[in-house]
This record gives C-alpha cells, structure tokens and sequence, in this order.
C-alpha cells in the first residue's frame, strides 16, 4: 500500500516542477516575458538587465526549487520499507536522478512547444527528429545551468555555509557546544550528489557534438569537483555505511541511458539535415550499446546484489583479530529480546481490584 501511495507522491511532485520549470523557460524568452509583464519592456531593454534574467537567474531559481526535493525523496524512499540508511540513500539517489533528467534535461527542451510532450508519446517515430530540432537550442541554457549548479554547488561544497548556520543557531539558541561529546562527523549526502554529476555527465556526453563550447564548463567543473571533493572525503566527511559498491549499477545505467539518448538525438540531427547515410550508420550504434548493457548486466550486476565470498572471508578474518569482538558476541546474545518470550509483570494494587473474587470461608 505505501508504495502505491509512494508512486502517486513521486508523480504528483514531477508534475508540480513543472511549473518552476515553465517560469524559467519563460524567463530564458524575452518576447514571451514581454507580453506577460509589459510594463517591465523598458527594464529589459537594458542590455545588462537582459543578459543578468535570461542567463543566470533561471538556472538560479531552478537550482532553488531543486535543492528542496532530496529531502523529499528520502522521505518517499523510507515510506517504502527499507529497513537501511543505505537502501533509504539507494533508493533516493534513484528516485531523484530520473527526476533530475525529467525535470531539468526534457522538460526544459520540450517546454519551447506546447505540445511536444503530448506528441512525443503519441508519435514515438518522430521523437529522433523532434530531439533533434528541439535540444540544440537549449544548449546556452545547459552552459548558464553548469556554472550555476555545478560551479556553485561545488565550490559552497568548501564553505559548508548551511550547516555552519544550523550549528551557529544550535549553540545561539539551544545552548549547545561544539565540545559536547553527542558532536555528529557528517557524511556525504549521495542521494543528491550521485544523481547531479551523472546529470552533468548525460549534458557532456548529449551536447559534446552539438554544443562543444559546454565542454570546458564541465571539465572545469570535474576538476573543482575532484579538488574539492577529495579534501572531503580526507578532513571532513566519515562514512557512516559501507554499500559494497551497489550505488555503481545506478551510475551503469545512467552512462548506457546517456549513450541511447545521444545516439537519437545524432540519429535526429542528420535525419534533419538530410544525411542518410549518416543517420544509417547511426541506428546500429544504440542496438550495439543495449547489447552491452545487457552483457554487463549479465557478467556483473550479481556482484552488486550480494557481497562476493572473497569480501566476506576478508571481513571474518578481519574480525578474529579484533580484540572486542569477544565482548561484541556476548553483548549480542541479549541485545534483543522477543516480547512475547519475557516474563509478564503486574501492579500489586490495594483497592481491592486485584482481590480473588471467591474469599475463603472461615469455620
């Protein structure tokens, strides 16, 4: 029942996006925020004013209304059972990379005509063409949106401004101090992370032949990433779970979509430049990719799904020569016991309540 109920939430919140999602297109179309604020003509007539609101502010106020849906998919990812910080994290990292690319990659390209997402279910063998026309003139928008998203996630990433507040405001209004010994190390958050460098990775590998000039947006980009990233994971961030690795089928899968997805897209661009012999050369591209996918999927996907033998005798002998282990094992005989198997207790009242309703008789 929860993850029915789970599924309409996730629905119900993509469709609400989509309303940010249609003021920032609005806000990228000058003649279109024209006509609805018509008083602001002699504003946006300025050049500087022009360039500041369809450049930067619509990937400023996407990224706004984006940064309030990793809590919510933690929450539709505990609603559903699981029983783990790392499936809860799994599952969220999931839920919010497709919503990512749904949200922020295709609702975005398609929003320019209204009735693109109609059609492009409706006539599934013109979506080549109908990609094709509609994402390259997107691509000054994904530039806006990687120095917006990713330069500045990144590089707040150092500063930690948030949780420096949050900690200012503890020891301000809830007498807290820093040297208290409940002082929680933080973890990395992988169920937001893990899905914006793959949406950053599905914009490189859909725009690096129609929009080349995005490249070095995202290689800068991968370099602060990998600088600042690194002296995280060494000064300040602690694992709290060990995954085994199971959050790298989700990166697999994000690479083959972002594959298929420029193989159409390329299929589309030569189909409308009137290139037959490229677009033929191109169909067997994403049939050779699928099959690899499903070989991987076959060679490798069981190592993510238990951990391999060699792990677990690694761990045994790791644990022998620990020390506390002993006393980890006694502990555990009575860390839990079942309800039903302890020993009933009752209140001794004295109102008489608790007396026998058949009192002996005196001779």
């Amino acid at each position: 029942m929860f993850k029915i109920v789970v599924v309409v939430a996730y629905i119900a919140v993509t469709i609400l996006f989509l309303i940010p999602v249609v003021v920032v297109q609005g806000l990228t179309h000058l003649e279109q925020l024209e006509t609805w604020l018509p008083f602001l003509k002699g504003v946006l007539s300025l050049t500087f004013v022009s360039d500041l609101i369809t450049g930067y502010l619509p990937s400023l106020i996407l990224q706004l209304f984006l940064s309030i849906v990793p809590p919510i998919m933690i929450l539709f990812s505990s609603m559903q059972g699981s029983i783990s910080h790392s499936q809860i994290e799994k599952n969220a990292c999931t839920k919010l990379l497709w919503f990512t690319v749904w949200n922020i990659f295709f609702a975005n390209v398609l929003s320019g005509s209204a009735l693109s997402m109609v059609n492009i279910f409706l006539e599934p063998k013109k979506i080549p063409g109908l990609l094709g026309e509609v994402v390259p003139a997107q691509a000054s928008f994904f530039i806006a949106y990687v120095v917006t998203s990713g330069w500045t996630s990144t590089t707040s990433e150092l500063l930690r401004l948030f949780p420096l507040l949050y900690s200012f405001v503890q020891r301000l209004f809830m007498g807290k101090d820093d040297d208290e010994d409940d002082f929680e190390i933080p973890s990395i958050p992988y169920h937001s992370e893990i899905p914006r460098i793959l949406f950053f990775k599905l914009l490189g590998v859909t725009y690096f032949f129609l929009a080349p000039l995005i490249l070095p947006f995202l290689l800068v980009y991968c370099c602060l990433g990998y600088i600042i990233y690194r002296n995280q994971f060494l000064n300040v961030y602690a694992p709290k779970f060990e995954t085994g690795g199971k959050f790298w089928p989700i990166v697999h899968n994000s690479t083959i979509f972002s594959l298929v997805l420029m193989h159409v897209i390329a299929i589309g661009i030569f189909g409308l430049k009137k290139l037959p012999l490229a677009s033929s050369l191109t169909i067997p591209l994403p049939i050779l990719t699928l099959v690899f996918n499903a070989y991987c999927r076959k060679r490798f996907l069981p190592i993510f799904k238990a951990y391999p033998t060699e792990c677990l005798i690694k761990k045994d002998r790791k644990d022998q020569d620990d020390p506390t282990m002993t006393e980890f094992l006694e502990k555990l005989a009575t860390a839990y016991q079942d309800p039903a198997m302890t020993a009933a207790r009752y209140s001794r009242n004295d109102d008489g309540r608790s007396s026998p309703l058949l009192r002996g008789v005196e001779v």
